[in-house]
């Protein structure tokens, strides 16, 4: 078949045109994705939309009550904040509107400052991720978690957010979740027996909120304090084990 440069790049430039109106199409839905969703609660400070009309509000509603009852554990929350929230139905959905963080609970964007949140289940106050281990968490929680991030944008800006470390980032949303998707007793006891769970997330964000517990508990530091100052996250890991290990191991 002889080549021919000409129609190659035209096929090429077609392409290129192709490719770039499904980015913006997608970047539209990211941005604008409430039109996907048929019903919309609006509810203290969040704003849910979600797809069946047989949901159950009042049990709805609850979760959001335990979500702000959370969130009034920081400074950063004040009245007339509003979230938007986004119900997906499936794992499937979810991964639509998390292409890079499929296997979350959650995902939060935050210059819209949209959540999208993976299967919930509204009535046990649950929401599951599409993984194989600490795969379940109290949805109010995860609320209250996303919810966070939101707050530390605003309070930080975007670019100072974007550079906050994640230790502090993850560490503080799940410190006023109060909560982490893996096992408290068996987290400590791998902290304590030194064991390796770096390719975990599940695990790096159950230390990070042990690492922001033991800051704010501990020494009784303010946030400002923690949002704008280094610590020797060594010298915090040694005292942890100090507070929490035995001689002899857990």
């Amino acid at each position: 078949m002889q080549y021919d440069p000409i129609t190659m790049k035209k096929t090429k430039k077609i392409i290129n045109w192709l490719l770039g109106g499904i980015s913006l199409t997608y970047a539209a839905i990211i941005i604008f994705p409430s039109f996907l969703f048929a019903n919309n609660l609006e509810y203290k400070n969040f704003n849910v939309y979600y797809h069946s009309s047989e949901i159950n509000v009042e049990k709805l509603k609850s979760v959001l009550d335990k979500s702000q009852n959370l969130l009034n554990n920081t400074e950063l929350f004040k009245a007339g904040i509003n979230q938007d929230i986004f119900l997906c139905n499936s794992f499937n959905e979810f991964a639509f509107f998390a292409l890079f963080s499929r296997k979350a609970f959650a995902v939060h964007y935050p210059i819209t400052q949209n959540i999208f949140l993976s299967k919930s289940l509204i009535t046990e106050n649950s929401i599951l991720r599409n993984g194989k281990e600490n795969n379940k968490r109290t949805l109010s929680g995860v609320i209250a978690h996303e919810t966070t991030h939101s707050l530390l944008k605003n309070n930080l800006g975007i670019v100072k957010y974007k550079f906050l470390p994640s230790w502090k980032n993850e560490g503080y949303c799940d410190f006023i979740a109060n909560e982490s998707s893996f096992n408290k007793q068996k987290g400590l006891q791998d902290i304590c027996n030194n064991k390796d769970n770096s390719d975990i997330p599940s695990f790096k964000y159950f230390e990070y909120r042990i690492i922001t517990e033991y800051l704010f508990e501990e020494r009784k530091i303010k946030l400002e304090k923690f949002l704008n100052d280094d610590f020797e996250l060594e010298e915090i890991n040694e005292n942890l084990k100090k507070k929490y290990c035995t001689k002899h191991r857990i």
